[in-house]
């Protein structure tokens, strides 16, 4: 954490209660309308995309939570990623 901001376990505190009363999700939402209105582009995305990634795993991840990547040949964890996309027409 930054020198300027409280310890840790107060800004996670913060964070957590957030979280639990749907205000990330709220900031996020608005974050992306914004964005996207300012790139000229529909402030809802209208479709998505779902994929993976390969990670590293560390020596102590249970051979239950890996796997083998045939695409690059290689023994780790997978995480899922989405992305928005969406029309580029002006609004």
């Amino acid at each position: 954490m930054p020198v300027d901001f409280p310890p840790w376990d107060r800004v996670y505190a913060f964070f957590r209660r957030w979280r639990d009363h749907g205000l990330v999700r709220e900031l996020h939402d608005r974050l992306r309308r914004q964005v996207r209105e300012q790139a000229r582009r529909n402030p809802e995305p209208s479709a998505g995309v779902i994929d993976s990634q390969s990670v590293e795993a560390d020596a102590v991840v249970g051979s239950d939570s890996r796997g083998f990547d045939g695409g690059k040949l290689i023994n780790n964890r997978k995480r899922p990623t989405a992305a928005a996309t969406g029309s580029s027409t002006a609004l």
